[in-house]
C-alpha cells in the first residue's frame, strides 16, 4: 500500500507519533550545508509508518520527494511527499504487518514515477 498524504490521516498521525510506545528514527542530510531533517515513526501494535520532513527545497518541475524504506535488502516505495512553502511534508504508509521494522529510510528527489531509489538522498537514516 502506498503512502497517503495526511488529509484525513490526522488521527493516525497522533496515534503513532504521540504514543509512549512509538519508535522514532531521525533522517539527516548526507551532505554538509543542508538544514533539512526528517523523522519516521512506528508503533509495535500498528501497521502505520508516519514520516515527516522539514526544510526541504522546493522540487524542480517533474520531480518529487520519495520515501524509500528498506526491509530484507529490498527497497519499498512508501510514497511521495508533497512539500509546502516552508519545505515541510509528511505521509502515512500502511505496512502489511504491525510494528514494521526497517534497516534504512531515505528521502530522495527523483522524477515522478521512479521505481527504485537513485542519486544522493536528500535525507537518510541507516540502522
Amino acid at each position: 500500500v502506498r503512502g497517503e498524504q495526511l488529509v484525513g490521516q490526522q488521527e493516525i498521525v497522533f496515534e503513532v507519533v504521540d504514543s509512549p510506545e512509538a519508535t522514532r528514527v531521525v533522517l539527516r542530510p548526507p551532505v554538509s550545508g543542508s538544514t533539512a531533517y526528517g523523522k519516521v515513526f512506528t508503533r509495535p501494535d500498528l501497521p502505520f509508518v508516519v514520516a515527516m520532513a522539514g526544510r526541504l527545497p522546493a522540487p524542480p518541475s517533474g520531480q518529487q520527494y520519495h520515501l524509500w524504506l528498506e526491509r530484507d535488502e529490498k527497497m519499498i516505495l512508501a510514497g511521495t511527499m508533497s512539500i509546502n512553502g516552508q519545505g515541510f511534508g509528511a505521509l502515512v504508509y500502511v505496512d502489511d504487518r504491525n510494528g514494521p521494522v526497517f534497516g534504512s529510510a531515505r528521502i530522495t528527489l527523483q522524477p515522478a514515477g521512479a521505481t527504485e531509489p537513485a542519486g544522493v538522498p536528500a535525507l537518510i537514516w541507516v540502522g
